[in-house]
């Protein structure tokens, strides 16, 4: 609803989701479309009244090497979601992809980022090891990390966070396609 609502307002020229998964978000969008996955499993169609959707059954790392948003949409990703892989290094690597596409007045949405409790801050997702059964199956992985991230090596974005329910979403703005930091400092990040 969240993100429904943000593409109402902005109002948004397109979109691109990374992490598309049963295509419940994707289905709600309305402008054109890209969505990422590398294992599809639609409970919904995704078209909606979309005039335009590109879906890449792919990772995003594939889909960033082989495919530029742009040349798709005709111009800059207007807003993204990012709800791919949940280590922090995969999302990392989204936001930098994503970012180039981009223009400055673009929104990125990164998700999974406040987690409610410790045990889904883990790498690899075991529910059946949890103590919190009620929340067992809720998995963030470390993407929180990426925000402390961000906010280090980039302090000139903007950095919102949302109190969306599972676990939060992070819009970040003032974005800059052109910068480099993020990509020259990976290795030591």
């Amino acid at each position: 609803q969240f993100i429904w609502a943000l593409l109402a307002r902005k109002p948004a020229r397109n979109y691109l989701e990374i992490g598309v998964r049963e295509g419940l978000t994707l289905a709600s969008v309305q402008c054109p479309s890209i969505g990422v996955d590398p294992n599809f499993v639609l409970t919904t169609s995704p078209v909606g009244k979309k005039r335009v959707l590109h879906l890449f059954q792919m990772t995003s790392d594939e889909f960033f090497r082989d495919h530029d948003p742009r040349r798709l949409f005709g111009g800059p990703v207007d807003v993204a979601f990012l709800d791919g892989l949940h280590l922090f290094e995969f999302l990392l690597r989204d936001f930098m992809n994503t970012e180039q596409a981009c223009d400055p007045n673009s929104l990125i949405l990164l998700d999974d980022c406040l987690p409610v409790n410790l045990e889904m801050t883990e790498r690899d997702h075991r529910p059946e090891l949890r103590r919190d059964r009620q929340v067992a199956g809720w998995w963030t992985g470390d993407v929180w990390k990426v925000v402390e991230i961000l906010r280090e090596y980039r302090p000139d974005l903007r950095i919102q966070p949302i109190d969306v329910i599972p676990t939060g979403s992070i819009v970040v703005s003032n974005l800059d396609p052109a910068s480099t930091v993020l990509r020259d400092r990976y290795d030591e990040i």
